[in-house]
């Protein structure tokens, strides 16, 4: 049974919500600041079917009409992104004539329930850069309540004043036009940009089997292994491809594809959410050309900024020009130490450069690895 708590202009729901919700939610995201794809309405349903019970709906009404939104999972207390499920960065979605009288109210309200309900909040892949973040961390300084803020990890970009400056910029590299020349002259490669959702079950199959071919033998293998994996990409995909969101670039040679880029459009911007490629072609550096191609699709499609998402891995940086930031958040009533203990842990290492590696490359990966098995034989693992 769905349980709702109401305040005035706000409340939180638990379960999925029902369809005169989606049928708002869909109008506030489409006029919302971001309309960031990882909170898009098919997303966000497909999401909250998946988590039950779990979900937890928290709006914000001003004068009848849903103004403010997020999806947030309630496990073991704590409260977490819904969209932790595949994201880069997890926005709150505010129509665009909010506030910050507007988003005062709301996180007021957010962190007040969650104090009320002795909730803890886990808040992952936070946009430094959103409109409302100032006003988000003094509500969470003044709150009463534990609260802890601290930059994470970082999405490069290459922004530019235009498409055409942007390729002009990609296209100087001698390197990157070598390795498009190279591939279509010795392999015969054909370049290929898909924003429907043609042939996408092939497409998913061939993405999934070069990524795990080319992480095979690493410290951190693929997550495409099994076919539960390889579904919820497909669906994530439709999803995606159902907003409108969706640009799945690839690179053909005769009788297969060898390398693949899922890119994500939001306003001026191409995410690049993810991307792999056949290790037998490593040489030919196909993610390389890919982004050669990604930036002259963009100049024909007026996309001035080209977003590498979460992660500052060398590659990105062969076009970023700059940096975005992202944050960590966590808050909880101060009585409940252990919660904080860990929350300071996790940010004293993120601080030490070689523990943190160490925790990254090894102990994490160790631990993915060990739950990816017990998962094989459906045992249950705590998170």
């Amino acid at each position: 049974m769905t349980q709702t708590y109401k305040f005035t202009h706000f409340q939180i729901s638990a379960g999925y919500p029902d369809d005169v919700f989606w049928t708002q939610f869909a109008a506030l995201w489409q006029n919302s600041q971001d309309r960031s794809p990882f909170k898009s309405p098919h997303i966000m349903q497909d999401f909250a079917l998946l988590s039950g019970d779990k979900v937890r709906a928290v709006q914000y009404y001003k004068n009848g009409e849903l103004k403010g939104a997020v999806f947030l999972k309630l496990e073991k207390n704590n409260l977490s992104f819904l969209s932790d499920l595949k994201s880069d960065a997890n926005f709150f979605v505010f129509d665009q004539d909010c506030t910050k009288e507007d988003w005062k109210w709301f996180f007021e309200h957010l962190l007040q329930k969650a104090a009320e309900e002795n909730w803890t909040l886990t808040l992952n892949n936070q946009p430094h850069w959103a409109q409302y973040m100032e006003t988000f961390e003094k509500v969470g300084r003044a709150s009463g309540m534990f609260w802890q803020n601290f930059a994470y990890s970082v999405c490069p970009i290459a922004e530019y004043e235009s498409p055409e400056a942007l390729f002009q910029d990609v296209h100087k590299s001698g390197k990157l036009r070598y390795y498009v020349n190279r591939l279509i002259t010795q392999e015969k490669a054909v370049f290929e940009a898909l924003t429907d959702d043609s042939g996408m079950e092939q497409w998913v199959e061939e993405f999934c089997n070069c990524h795990v071919d080319r992480w095979a033998g690493t410290p951190t293998p693929s997550g495409y292994q099994t076919e539960a994996s390889r579904k919820f990409l497909t669906k994530c995909l439709r999803a995606w491809s159902a907003d409108n969101l969706l640009v799945r670039f690839s690179i053909q040679v005769p009788g297969r594809r060898i390398g693949f880029i899922i890119g994500l459009r939001q306003e001026k911007s191409l995410i690049l959410h993810s991307t792999t490629y056949h290790p037998d072609y490593k040489k030919h550096s196909p993610g390389k050309a890919l982004i050669h191609f990604m930036a002259e699709w963009m100049s024909k499609n007026n996309f001035s900024i080209l977003d590498f998402g979460d992660g500052n891995e060398a590659y990105k940086y062969t076009v970023a020009n700059k940096e975005k930031q992202l944050n960590r958040i966590f808050t909880a009533g101060k009585w409940n130490l252990g919660f904080i203990a860990r929350a300071r842990f996790i940010k004293s290492i993120k601080g030490k450069n070689r523990v943190y590696e160490i925790y990254q490359k090894r102990i994490k990966p160790a631990l993915r690895n060990f739950k990816r098995k017990l998962a094989q034989y459906h045992l249950p693992f705590p998170m």
